[in-house]
């Protein structure tokens, strides 16, 4: 089975959620996964893992959201193929923008579950060191499309300092497009497409 869907939510498939599980330690997701299984065991909390779907260690450009959203808790995996609205909207948008799923790497600057809601400063401030650790562990990465504002917060806390370009765009989630979708759609679409020219 192919873990690059060619529509979302496909994660309602369980059988591609356990195809992607059981490549979660393959030769591009292994540091990445461990680096997951570091901050569940620090912070004691459930961190869904990265996406085997993705370009992994190798990725050029970094989607960087809020926290992990509801399809994200139910999978295990942070992924635009999870079987929730923002999921979707982030799948679709990537899609449209012509963006490869196979250079990107989806994370979220708070990367446990909030349940469903913003993150507070400290969470933000004590999520940092992990975003900065995981831009050691991308030796590759070009750009990062910061994706609301908790995460553009994140991103600032972090220093910034990393010569990567650094494109903002609207949060995929319903709540923020469905109040201005012919406004905050093509900043999405944008956004993917600027950070596709930047990866090269």
């Amino acid at each position: 089975m192919d873990v690059f869907p060619s529509a979302p939510r496909a994660h309602r498939n369980p059988v591609l959620v356990a195809r992607k599980m059981a490549l979660v330690k393959a030769p591009h997701m292994a540091k990445l996964t461990e680096f997951a299984q570091r901050i569940a065991t620090e912070r004691k909390v459930d961190v869904p893992l990265f996406d085997p779907a993705s370009g992994g260690t190798g990725s050029k450009v970094l989607l960087l959201l809020e926290s992990p959203d509801p399809g994200a808790v139910r999978s295990g995996i942070n992924s635009l193929d999870n079987d929730d609205p923002t999921a979707a909207n982030g799948f679709t948008a990537v899609a449209e923008s012509g963006l490869s799923r196979k250079v990107c790497l989806a994370w979220n600057v708070v990367p446990w579950h909030l349940d469903g809601r913003s993150p507070t400063p400290a969470e933000l401030r004590g999520a940092v060191p992990y975003l900065v650790d995981l831009l050691r562990l991308l030796p590759d990465l070009k750009a990062v499309v910061v994706l609301g504002r908790p995460a553009g917060t994140g991103w600032t806390l972090s220093g910034r300092g990393h010569k990567l370009k650094v494109f903002n765009a609207p949060h995929p989630s319903p709540l923020t497009i469905n109040r201005d979708r012919a406004g905050k759609w093509p900043q999405l679409v944008d956004a993917f497409r600027q950070a596709a020219a930047a990866s090269g």
